[in-house]
């Protein structure tokens, strides 16, 4: 019996065994372990601070900084497996310095894996030692494409801070050509308001620097590359007028007859202050005599103003608005006057057959000169003035205008007027 008994365990125990093997089997047939390999995962380092006392940055190597991982493990949990579970590291403090090139070892972990079930390539990843250096950069501010509501403008924009020191390898600060912080200010009015920003970082090629490259880069009092922006927002007046003064006298026995300006209205933005004084001013503002000279002239002349050069303090031109006014400065002989015509009074003669004609302009100016009383009792109607096409060609014709006068009137200028010849059946 006792014999019996023994041989009864040993079978039990034997069928323990054996169903933990068929589990296994069973298990590994269900759920089996492989290998995956994931390419391209990024190394990070770690204590740069090691060398930064010898004001030493190290350095990846462009292409050269990504390796290849496999991972030995359950298919169920390699499934579930993505790039950014996998860290890889280089620790500056295990650094081959006397190697050339210079040489970090590479660790790589996954939560839930062992250790041992993961292999990198390369196991070394070389990397740059440079100098560490610094620059200090002002922080201008750029709103981009946006724009605020249409009766404003943006008055002024101040960064907080206003510049920044960049420290970081040679090789990047030398890159660096300016910082820009960017906001977004459609639609806003409000007088003030404080924003909230990001730093972009610009080479001398305009572009802008990398991740990878700001990454080594360390921004003296700035958290995470953010600042704050104090934006004022100005109220839009529009059809402001523009007036203008001279100085000097024409040549003798010519005087000023008018000066026009071109626009002769605008829109500016500014300050309630500002816009207020603009307001006591009657909405003028006014080219000084400076800028017109009328000396020793004896024609007709314009000049160009930059009106932005004008303005008061806390104002400023509305978006869109060409900064240039044209100031015509009209010379006239003495006891002369410009009399604007119709085209429609021209009489046209010898018309070709089977031709029509247009003129260019729509008015002609006659200057026109006599007593001054006989001036303001001269009307158009009494300018008689006709053309002659015989000799004009198809297309533009540039003629002289014959102009008769009632007694006691002179012409002052020769006319000429730009005329179309059409064939007729044109449309």
């Amino acid at each position: 019996m006792k014999k019996s008994l023994m041989n009864k365990f040993t079978l039990k125990i034997l069928s323990l065994a054996i169903a933990v093997l068929i589990w296994l089997i069973v298990r590994n047939v269900q759920d089996p372990v492989i290998v995956q390999t994931f390419y391209d995962i990024p190394v990070t380092l770690v204590n740069e601070s090691y060398l930064s006392n010898n004001m030493k940055i190290p350095l990846l190597i462009d292409g050269d900084d990504t390796v290849k991982v496999r991972i030995k493990a359950e298919e169920s949990v390699i499934k579930e497996l993505k790039k950014e579970d996998i860290v890889a590291q280089a620790d500056m403090t295990q650094i081959y310095m006397d190697a050339t090139p210079k040489m970090v070892p590479v660790e790589v972990t996954c939560k839930g894996i062992a250790d041992d079930n993961i292999t990198v390539t390369p196991r070394n990843i070389q990397v740059d030692i440079e100098n560490q250096t610094s620059v200090e950069k002002t922080i201008a501010v750029n709103t981009g494409d946006t724009t605020p509501d249409k009766d404003y403008e943006v008055g002024s924009l101040q960064a907080n801070p206003e510049k920044v020191t960049i420290s970081g390898p040679e090789s990047i600060i030398n890159k660096i050509d300016k910082v820009v912080a960017k906001i977004d200010v459609t639609g806003m009015k409000e007088s003030n308001v404080e924003l909230d920003s990001e730093l972009k970082i610009y080479d001398k090629n305009q572009d802008e620097l990398s991740e990878k490259q700001l990454s080594y880069l360390n921004l003296a009092g700035v958290q995470d590359n953010k600042i704050k922006i104090q934006a004022q927002f100005w109220k839009v007046q529009k059809n402001v007028k523009i007036g203008s003064e001279y100085s000097g006298s024409p040549q003798y026995g010519y005087e000023v007859d008018s000066v026009s300006v071109v626009p002769e209205t605008l829109s500016l933005a500014g300050t309630d202050e500002a816009l207020q004084k603009l307001a006591v001013e009657g909405n003028t503002l006014t080219i000084p005599a400076s800028y017109i000279d009328v000396s020793g002239k004896d024609s007709d002349f314009d000049v160009k103003v930059d009106i932005s050069e004008l303005l008061p303090e806390n104002m400023k031109l509305a978006r869109d608005i060409n900064s240039t006014v044209i100031a015509t400065v009209k010379i006239l002989p003495y006891n002369s006057r410009d009399y604007e015509v119709s085209p429609t009074q021209i009489k046209v003669e010898n018309k070709p057959e089977n031709m029509n004609y247009k003129f260019e302009p729509d008015k002609i100016v006659a200057r026109i000169k006599a007593k001054e009383e006989d001036l303001d009792n001269l009307k158009t109607d009494d300018i008689q003035m006709k053309i002659d096409l015989k000799d004009a060609k198809a297309g533009e014709n540039t003629l002289p205008v014959t102009v008769t006068l009632p007694e006691g009137y002179e012409l002052v200028e020769d006319i000429t007027v730009k005329v179309a010849l059409i064939e007729a059946s044109e449309k």
